[in-house]
């Protein structure tokens, strides 16, 4: 089966991701960056997707599968950077990053 065009993944993401706008871009490389904007701001950003490894439905499928989970795991993240209290300690540790 043929790799799948920027557009194919766009669309079958978007249908995947009925809430966000999949907007694609195509690198020189071959990879794929994916964009998706979503409600009240939303945005997740996807880059180094490499094109051969996601060939037909099932893996368009795998696909949208792993970006959902790097979106919770991104949300579950940054809802527990709000609720540590700032302490001096804590404040230090964030100047690191």
């Amino acid at each position: 089966m043929d790799t799948l065009s920027k557009s194919q993944i766009e669309s079958a993401l978007a249908a995947r991701l009925p809430s966000y706008k999949v907007t694609c871009t195509l690198h020189a490389d071959g990879t794929l960056s994916a964009v998706l904007s979503g409600p009240e701001t939303d945005h997740f950003a996807i880059t180094g997707i490499v094109r051969a490894h996601y060939r037909g439905p099932e893996a368009i499928a795998r696909l949208a599968n792993e970006i959902l989970r790097e979106m919770v795991m991104s949300r579950q993240g940054m809802r527990n950077d709000r609720m540590q209290p700032t302490t001096p300690a804590n404040a230090e540790q964030g100047r690191d990053r």
